[in-house]
């Protein structure tokens, strides 16, 4: 017996050294996929205009390049889960690592190819490591400690931007390089295929068995089929509510406190984002992860809501800590909820993210004239729509959710 015990503690150990690891190398992951090679460009465009290598019309159109690459990728996800696999991985990585370099070059044509070339990596990396952790809670992964490496990126390049931006431009997407080239060795045996999931036979009454009453251990289907909805449709608005706010905070802050401060407001709203994942899955280790989700979007309603009723230097700073509070976690959330009774994949909900976050900033544009208020305004409304429909699905899930978490 006592051997027994020793053997199970030495599976446990192991099982928690290998989850560890592997979220150790997630984390890199998404701190080298999105925190760098996706959102290195908003510090970097900073220095980009300010030295007159870009106009301000053409560096809208680059982001939206990004953003459609992104789309592509989520869609090509969807359709090809062969490619959740170690080397379309790797590809992925050294692709990613290449538009970077190619950003240093005078040309928009090249500037524009690399942005959706970014995005196309950037999505595929995302949805193998968020439905690779997805799937592998039971091996001790934490999405808190993988999507903190998100923050950790977004923190990294907005510090390199603020030590940077009087050197020349090409110089924050060198760093970025490299920090892409050292990922992707800390990473290389990460492996993203997720986690088969075992189905149990059912006994056959033919040869004497009883059948298997399913009726309580699975939702209903009608339940099932609401609760994906609910989730697909609250994430998706998401997408568009979030980018529009981030877009246009970033620029505010920057255009009240002034003195070249926004790389370093984007700095802290990585410092804010990074541990605010950790903090937010235990949060929804207790009062379930959908109930979580929806409560990320009540702030993301605010912080949107803030500079607006509010106003000032000191509201927009709070809504912009808000903003990098929760994100993140959003992101975590949502994605890690495909186990937890909702049928779907990663792929499918960013396919939808990506879509209206293509959509959101095109949409605000004709209301954006003296000021931001309306643009934020619209954020708010889209993320307090997301907000309902993410508080319907804890209802639906009301009583699984917080078991299955554990």
């Amino acid at each position: 017996m006592v051997s027994d015990v020793t053997e199970s503690q030495g599976r446990g150990n192991g099982v928690d050294r290998g989850g560890r690891l592997t979220s150790l190398q997630g984390a890199v992951a998404l701190a080298a996929a999105m925190g760098v090679g996706r959102f290195v460009y908003t510090p970097a465009l900073g220095a980009m205009t300010a030295q007159g290598a870009i106009e301000a019309e053409t560096g809208a159109l680059l982001a939206s390049a990004n953003y459609l690459g992104y789309l592509l990728g989520a869609l090509i996800m969807l359709v090809g889960r062969r490619l959740q696999q170690p080397w379309p991985f790797r590809t992925s990585f050294l692709l990613l690592a290449i538009t970077l370099a190619l950003m240093t070059l005078p040309s928009t044509a090249v500037w524009f190819v690399a942005r959706i070339l970014a995005g196309l990596a950037s999505a595929f990396i995302f949805v193998s490591v968020a439905q690779a952790v997805a799937s592998r809670r039971d091996e001790g992964v934490d999405p808190g400690v993988v999507y903190a490496g998100l923050g950790a990126g977004v923190m990294f390049t907005g510090v390199v931007g603020g030590i940077a931006g009087e050197q020349p431009w090409q110089t924050q997407w060198w760093v970025a390089f490299g920090f892409l080239i050292l990922a992707l060795a800390a990473t290389w045996r990460f492996n993203p295929a997720p986690k088969p999931v075992l189905r149990v036979a059912e006994p056959s009454t033919e040869s004497g068995g009883h059948e298997l009453d399913t009726s309580r251990l699975e939702p209903k289907r009608p339940r099932l089929r609401a609760s994906w909805l609910l989730l697909l449709w609250s994430y998706g608005l998401l997408g568009a509510g979030y980018i529009i706010l981030g877009t246009f905070l970033v620029v505010q802050v920057d255009e009240e406190i002034g003195g070249g401060l926004g790389p370093w407001f984007w700095a802290v709203t990585g410092l804010v984002a990074a541990p605010s994942t950790v903090i937010w899955r235990k949060i929804a280790d207790r009062v379930t992860p959908s109930l979580a989700f929806g409560l990320t979007l009540v702030l993301q309603v605010l912080a949107g809501l803030l500079p607006v009723l509010v106003g000032g230097i000191v509201a927009t700073v709070i809504a912009a800590a808000l903003f990098g509070f929760t994100f993140i976690a959003a992101v975590m959330l949502a994605t890690g909820m495909i186990n937890l009774g909702v049928k779907g994949e990663p792929a499918k909900l960013t396919a939808l993210y990506s879509a209206l976050q293509l959509a959101g900033p095109l949409a605000v544009m004709p209301i954006i004239g003296s000021g931001y208020s309306g643009a934020f305004l619209v954020s708010a409304a889209i993320n307090g729509v997301a907000m309902l429909l993410a508080f319907g699905l804890a209802w639906l899930q009301r009583g699984t959710g917080r078991a299955a978490a554990k």
